[in-house]
């Protein structure tokens, strides 16, 4: 399905981080990729549609640079950071695997309400949003490659899909490194695969 946009005429890519290697110690905002992500990472920068991007941004958190990392250095480029594109805010301990879905998919499906001190789906889209909106203005006519994360790229996707409501249900198809493209404003490539 195609949606028309009010956007600025680029193309905008944007691809989720790496396979990420979970460490009871460190916050989660501050996880590096595991040893496969950083293989798939290296093998990001052969990707054809990857070699003519005009501008790289990425969000703050380490895992997302070391994804884009083998294409800057590969095409010679520098990286716009951008702490705005970062993940949904999840301060706390860590949590076992089976409450951490459960929170996940609470708060994904009730947007307005945190649980477990995060961040609310909704103030993550708008922030998320903005930052997207601010960056697709200020350029013109540019392919740019955007490094984020599943929760927030997947709230954004299913926003200009009108599909918020079936916000768990796509972010339950994505993989690490997955993407989608949006060209002159028209969703092309959805990040999930429904």
């Amino acid at each position: 399905m195609k949606i028309r946009l009010n956007m600025s005429n680029n193309t905008l890519i944007l691809l989720r981080h790496g396979q990420t290697k979970v460490d009871s110690i460190l916050p989660i905002a501050q996880w590096v990729l595991t040893e496969a992500g950083e293989q798939i990472s290296d093998l990001l920068k052969e990707v054809e549609y990857f070699q003519d991007v005009d501008i790289i941004i990425c969000s703050t958190e380490p895992k997302s640079y070391q994804t884009i990392k083998p294409l800057l250095d590969k095409l010679g480029k520098n990286v716009i950071k951008y702490e705005e594109i970062s993940e949904l805010q999840r301060p706390g301990p860590l949590m076992g695997y089976g409450k951490y879905e459960e929170t996940v998919k609470k708060t994904l499906e009730n947007r307005g309400q945190s649980f477990e001190k995060w961040e609310t789906a909704n103030h993550a889209l708008n922030r998320f949003s903005k930052k997207i909106e601010e960056i697709d203005g200020l350029f013109e006519g540019k392919k740019i490659l955007i490094v984020g994360h599943a929760y927030t790229m997947n709230l954004y996707f299913a926003k200009l899909l009108n599909k918020l409501d079936d916000i768990h249900k796509r972010l339950e198809t994505n993989k690490f490194s997955d993407y989608g493209i949006i060209k002159n404003g028209i969703v092309l490539k959805d990040i999930a695969s429904l």
